[in-house]
């Protein structure tokens, strides 16, 4: 296909791999799907000759070969006019500005613009539970009476 753009099939059906049967109702999707049965990777690289199903993946790739501090330039936030060394770090930089941090903790009142500081925020309540738990357990063996059984002591 010349075209390396989504399009929706026509009428909006669901078109379907005669591979293994995985339906989609975006053609491009199906072409680069079904080149995982073909083998087909009509994107190739200049540099090292690897080459890929989709354009996409290519590009990904394509920064690769650049050094750390190139790729930052290519990935800049427009809000903080911080570098990133992917689309990807950049992609997930961006909910910092945004105002709602859709991220809610249900045991405080805290709040995160990011999913994985909203993980790593319950993560530190599990811990912190597991820890009152483990204390609370050697608090009660402490405590607890040594009852003897009567039959031990004869003989």
């Amino acid at each position: 296909m010349s075209s390396e753009h989504p399009t929706p099939s026509s009428e909006g059906q669901r078109l379907m791999c005669e591979f293994c049967g995985y339906r989609t109702g975006i053609h491009w999707n199906l072409q680069v799907h079904r080149r995982r049965h073909t083998g087909e990777k009509p994107f190739s690289c200049n540099t090292c000759h690897q080459s890929f199903p989709a354009s996409y993946q290519l590009k990904t790739h394509l920064e690769r070969h650049l050094d750390a501090g190139q790729r930052r330039l290519r990935h800049i936030c427009a809000d903080c006019n911080v570098g990133f060394s992917s689309s990807r770090a950049l992609y997930h930089h961006r909910p910092l500005h945004e105002d709602g941090k859709r991220f809610k903790c249900s045991q405080c009142d805290k709040s995160f613009a990011q999913a994985a500081g909203y993980a790593q925020h319950k993560r530190m309540h599990r811990q912190r539970n597991q820890r009152a738990t483990e204390l609370k357990c050697l608090v009660d063996l402490k405590n607890a009476r040594v009852i003897e059984d009567p039959a031990d002591g004869q003989k």
